[in-house]
């Protein structure tokens, strides 16, 4: 039996010596405060995941039929429901699905503990924005 050998990339030489900033150089301001407002949540931040809490947080009670979402943001089936279960998982939102066969229906719900959370996430990014706008605004 042949034996496989995985490839591994190495970093380019000379890659430790950076530091904070690019090439070592001490980090500005400007990269220390968006630093500081860097650590979106990778589970909200994702695109698909992120206009789906959109969607929910503005509907007036919280909630979508799964094929309005699915017509809405233009997804597959499968797709869609596999960033609901990834949003399910984390208790950000919530599936009812009534009835059985033909005649079933789903509909998704933004949970508290999701509301919270994308209200942290919008406020993250804000804090982000406005620290990246700063040095453009001062600029014009």
């Amino acid at each position: 039996m042949k034996e496989t050998r995985e490839k591994v990339r190495l970093p380019a030489p000379g890659w430790q010596m950076l530091g904070p900033g690019l090439h070592g150089k001490p980090a500005s301001r400007a990269a220390e405060r968006i630093a500081e407002h860097a650590s979106l949540d990778p589970l909200i931040h994702e695109r698909t995941r992120l206009l789906i809490l959109t969607a929910l947080s503005t509907s007036q009670d919280g909630t979508h039929s799964f094929l309005d979402l699915r017509e809405a943001l233009r997804l597959t089936d499968g797709n869609l429901m596999a960033h609901l279960r990834t949003l399910e998982g984390a208790d950000l939102v919530e599936l009812k699905k009534t009835g059985a066969g033909l005649g079933s229906s789903t509909r998704v719900q933004l949970t508290d503990r999701g509301g919270k959370a994308f209200k942290s996430y919008l406020d993250q990014l804000d804090a982000l924005l406005r620290t990246a706008r700063g040095p453009l605004d001062e600029d014009a």
